[in-house]
């Protein structure tokens, strides 16, 4: 059995905030699959072959969890932990064994994490061995014909081989959320609590710069203080209790981040 994990969603669109041309494309996407017989009458396929990039925490993850649910397909995640493997050749054939399973079957498949198999073959500091699979990786894309939808997701799009890139049918920018989506994701967060009085504009203004999922982690943290306390109504205190705690969070995840780009200079 190849190194995935699948798994079922039962999500909509609703629970993605992100910047309406994004929505269009992702929409669009969607479509193209579900009429997949519309198109095929006509000599023409749905884009299979797309890529998620942008900074940790905006979306890229959720997104493709939404595509496998109103594509009613199961979400096959590859497993990078299993699939890369020290021994020679061997990385290369995990690989072919995960497009020979889903070419198999009807998936959304998410290669997170992508930039792990697919970097730039022309930096003299990658071994050979890497850039086998990278060959190996090129020639499974163009060779794959199942109907599965294939999402490659990185965080360092710049570390990409450029062949990967002219690959793609579809590239999908994935920003931190402006202070209007911060308010949306606040409330999206917080849907099942009582807000009472806050002031979401405040708290999207005192949050610049933070992603959705740093800005899901304070309403969580919020909305348990409210709970720990016997209330179903998150107050003024519990955000600001959650603020100075994503702030301490950020502040190390940034010193540790700095140390790290330190190290490798």
């Amino acid at each position: 059995f190849p190194p995935v994990d699948i798994t079922e969603f039962d999500y909509d669109w609703e629970r993605l905030v992100l910047p309406p041309r994004t929505m269009q494309v992702l929409q669009q996407i969607a479509l193209e699959h579900r009429r997949r017989d519309v198109l095929a009458a006509a000599g023409l396929r749905p884009k299979q072959r797309l890529l998620f990039f942008g900074p940790p925490g905006c979306g890229k993850t959720l997104a493709a969890r939404v595509l496998a649910s109103v594509l009613h397909s199961p979400l096959v995640m590859v497993r990078f932990d299993a699939l890369v493997s020290s021994y020679l050749g061997e990385t290369a054939a995990n690989l072919r064994r995960v497009f020979e399973f889903v070419e198999r079957g009807q998936w959304v498949v998410l290669f997170d994490e992508f930039d792990a198999i697919a970097k730039d073959r022309d930096n003299p500091l990658e071994h050979g061995e890497l850039k086998r699979v990278v060959n190996s990786l090129l020639q499974l894309m163009d060779a794959f014909r199942g109907e599965s939808l294939l999402i490659a997701a990185t965080n360092h799009e710049a570390l990409l081989d450029s062949a990967v890139w002219r690959r793609m049918d579809a590239i999908v920018p994935f920003r931190p959320p402006t202070e209007q989506d911060r308010i949306l994701l606040l409330r999206l967060f917080l849907r099942g609590f009582d807000p009472g009085g806050l002031n979401f504009a405040r708290v999207a203004r005192r949050t610049r710069g933070a992603t959705g999922a740093d800005l899901e982690w304070l309403s969580l943290e919020a909305a348990r203080r409210a709970v720990l306390e016997g209330r179903h109504r998150v107050s003024e205190e519990d955000v600001e209790f959650a603020l100075s705690s994503l702030q301490e969070r950020l502040r190390i995840a940034r010193a540790l981040s700095n140390q790290s780009n330190q190290m490798k200079v």
